[in-house]
């Protein structure tokens, strides 16, 4: 998906039905562009076409809400994942959990020779896929509503055949207590991989910290390493790194 057809659901998901004429202009382009636009977003089931413009889809209305949250303090997620990365060795294998942060860890280690790389992530298995270098092993599971992630009972079941060197996880929220997370079944999910990995490392932006959320699902005592960002404050810094082992900080 390219920036002007990022634009257009912007614009549908805050208009509703968009006109053409209207798209274009927006736009400063030609039509016949945006009709060609609207014509690669509805076969990517993004959109529905309507009579002189377009709305959004089920679907691309999940689809808008993932890039959206993608793109919130992307930068620092894009330095957390390279300093993640910088742990990564040729040959490794790779546990990676769901969320936007570990969609960037799996940008950062791509290039990686010779990784083999779990994941319950259907966004992660999409940026990986094609790759040469990495035996890419997607958990089985029903797939969650309004994320592209696998959850369940078979996934849980699956998690348990499996060691890997190092598991990469995100969390909702952190707080002294531990790591917070919206949702049950994705919680028993990184139980799993964290369950699974020799060292489990944390990576997580300044936005997360000093809040929580519905379910408490892991103790900082579960990670070898936690990565943020620079932009932490000093009093979060102060009770991190009390509770937490090797913090490292990600400069921009």
């Amino acid at each position: 998906m390219n920036a002007r057809q990022k634009k257009i659901l912007e614009f549908l998901a805050r208009d509703g039905e968009v006109l053409v004429q209207d798209l274009a202009k927006r736009l400063d382009v030609v039509t016949m562009t945006v009709r060609r636009d609207l014509q690669a977003l509805e076969l990517e089931g993004a959109l529905i076409r309507t009579h002189g413009g377009a709305a959004l889809s089920n679907a691309g209305i999940i689809e808008f809400a993932f890039l959206k949250k993608n793109e919130e303090n992307n930068a620092e997620k894009r330095a957390i994942a390279s300093r993640v990365a910088a742990s990564i060795e040729p040959g490794m294998t790779v546990g990676l959990d769901t969320g936007t942060t570990c969609l960037e860890v799996a940008k950062a280690i791509a290039g990686i020779p010779n990784l083999k790389v779990l994941t319950s992530s259907l966004a992660i298995a999409s940026a990986l896929y094609s790759r040469d270098n990495i035996e890419l092993v997607l958990l089985g599971g029903k797939a969650r509503r309004g994320n592209p992630d696998l959850t369940g009972w078979l996934t849980e079941e699956n998690l348990k055949h499996f060691r890997v060197d190092v598991a990469v996880l995100s969390a909702d929220a952190a707080d002294k207590k531990g790591l917070y997370t919206t949702d049950e079944a994705l919680a028993h999910v990184s139980q799993g991989i964290i369950a699974s990995a020799h060292k489990a490392i944390l990576a997580a932006d300044h936005s997360k910290f000093d809040k929580s959320s519905f379910l408490l699902h892991a103790t900082w005592q579960d990670f070898h390493q936690v990565v943020t960002d620079a932009g932490l404050p000093a009093d979060k810094r102060r009770w991190l790194q009390q509770v937490a082992k090797n913090v490292l900080y990600a400069e921009l």
